[in-house]
């Protein structure tokens, strides 16, 4: 047991959003994600899916990241220093992007023909297909480390500036997020945009962690029911905006994006993807935090099965894209579905669960070992 109470609703939420991506995932082929296999149609109701898991599935791993973070740093006081910190998220983040890349290269993206010792590198430093989260939460945590740094001198030594510079400091952030840069390595051009839901984690948990020192728990004021209830229909209300603007039509409705919708400027579309994003994460950080609020009490700890999923997490999200892929583009599994109307509809949740079931012995087995505990423990 730890010195304090494990944080319940990270333990709902990690393995939740960790579903929902795979979920998403084996959902692609009809998004517009990944070029669907042949003879896969086209399926509306996947679409419309897929998008709304998309609307914050991957932002809120990094939210959670920054929410934890903030709970060690200031509530359990583990703080490291600079070159031990680096250290550990290092081991937690390179490592494993390098090796699990460096197979993953070797399985599915190698060709002696074309090989370059540079390309191969690269390909993998900068985290090949999905594992590219790895290397760009690592900056997240090293700015983070900065920032958590700043802020716990200025609790120290002057006080009265520190909720001040904690607000401007998400309004800054938030605005750079809003910027796309391209062209840096190892996750350096997504860190900007990822960091401000990184860092809203972590000021969003020094807010409840205040409020929770004085005895209040989110999810037991008044309103909170009409509180997340809102916040979801204010994110289905963007993201709907949003796709309208960025696509004429939509599957599955007869009518067209309307004109005011029309020709919105870049920095428009971004806005409305941060709208939906944000309110996304807090629609679900708001109602997961109300459900404990009614049905657990402040002792209350994670039943054994939510550890279990938490500790198999990482694992699984390493894990999944080595077998969802090559089931949808190296088998004839999506042809032999679709000879049906049925296993139209029943194909992209075979392949979730036979995903899941794999990367799930796989992380169980390699957590096992003392290579794989180092790796994804």
């Amino acid at each position: 047991m730890v010195e304090k109470r494990l944080l319940y609703e990270i333990s709902i939420i990690r393995p939740l959003i960790i579903f929902l991506l795979v979920v998403y995932h084996s959902l692609c082929v009809f998004t517009g994600g990944w070029t669907p296999p042949e003879g896969v149609p086209s399926n509306a109701t996947y679409w419309w899916l897929g998008h709304l898991i998309s609307g914050f599935r991957i932002e809120t791993i990094a939210f959670v990241g920054g929410y934890v973070f903030c709970y060690q740093c200031f509530e359990l006081g583990r703080r490291k220093g600079f070159f031990g910190f680096l250290w550990k998220k290092f081991k937690r983040l390179i490592i494993p992007c390098f090796v699990f890349g460096t197979v993953y290269f070797l399985l599915f993206r190698f060709n002696p023909d074309r090989f370059s010792w540079r390309v191969a590198f690269w390909r993998v430093a900068n985290g090949i297909e999905h594992l590219w989260f790895l290397p760009m939460l690592f900056w997240c945590f090293f700015a983070c480390w900065l920032v958590d740094r700043l802020l716990a001198w200025l609790y120290e030594r002057h006080r009265a500036w520190f909720l001040p510079v904690g607000w401007v400091l998400l309004v800054v952030l938030a605005g750079l997020s809003l910027l796309r840069i391209s062209g840096l390595k190892m996750g350096l051009s997504r860190a900007p945009y990822f960091l401000f839901y990184f860092y809203l984690g972590y000021w969003l948990r020094m807010m409840v962690g205040r409020r929770e020192q004085r005895g209040l728990r989110p999810g037991r004021d008044k309103g909170a029911a009409l509180l997340f209830v809102l916040l979801w229909a204010l994110f289905f209300l963007s993201l709907l905006m949003h796709l309208q603007a960025t696509h004429l039509t939509l599957p599955g409705c007869s009518f067209q994006c309307p004109h005011w919708l029309r020709g919105y400027s870049r920095l428009a579309l971004h806005l409305l993807a941060f709208a939906h994003t944000t309110l996304g994460i807090l629609a679900l950080y708001a109602t997961v935090t109300y459900w404990l609020g009614r049905h657990r009490t402040s002792e209350s700890q994670p039943s054994p099965f939510l550890r279990e999923c938490s500790r198999l997490c990482y694992g699984v999200y390493v894990f999944h894209m080595f077998f969802m892929k090559p089931i949808y583009y190296n088998t004839l599994f999506p042809q032999w579905c679709c000879e049906s109307g049925a296993g139209v509809w029943l194909m992209p949740w075979t392949v979730l669960v036979v995903t899941l079931a794999l990367s799930v012995l796989c992380t169980w087995l390699l957590l096992k070992t003392r290579v794989g505990r180092f790796l994804i423990g």
